[in-house]
């Protein structure tokens, strides 16, 4: 559990940092190792928030489970 306590730790000082006023996306990566026995695919099925993305390495040293979006379209001419 120390791992996800150090990882929401860094993520509220990256939060609380002053962000600038310039537009453009901002990326914030805070990596943590996770137990052998958690199953990420599982964990990301549970959830109720979409979009839903999944990723694992082909060797099996990293993946991914990410939740969310950072804009949403009503049509697809709002989207091009």
């Amino acid at each position: 559990m120390q791992s996800l306590t150090t990882a929401l730790e860094n993520l509220l000082r990256h939060l609380s940092q002053e962000i600038p006023a310039t537009p453009g996306i901002r990326v914030i990566d805070i990596p943590f190792p996770l137990k052998d026995a958690f199953d990420a695919l599982s964990w990301l099925a549970s959830q109720q928030t979409y979009p839903q993305f999944y990723w694992q390495q082909r060797n099996g040293d990293e993946e991914a489970a990410v939740l969310g979006a950072i804009t949403r379209f009503t049509s697809l001419d709002q989207a091009q």
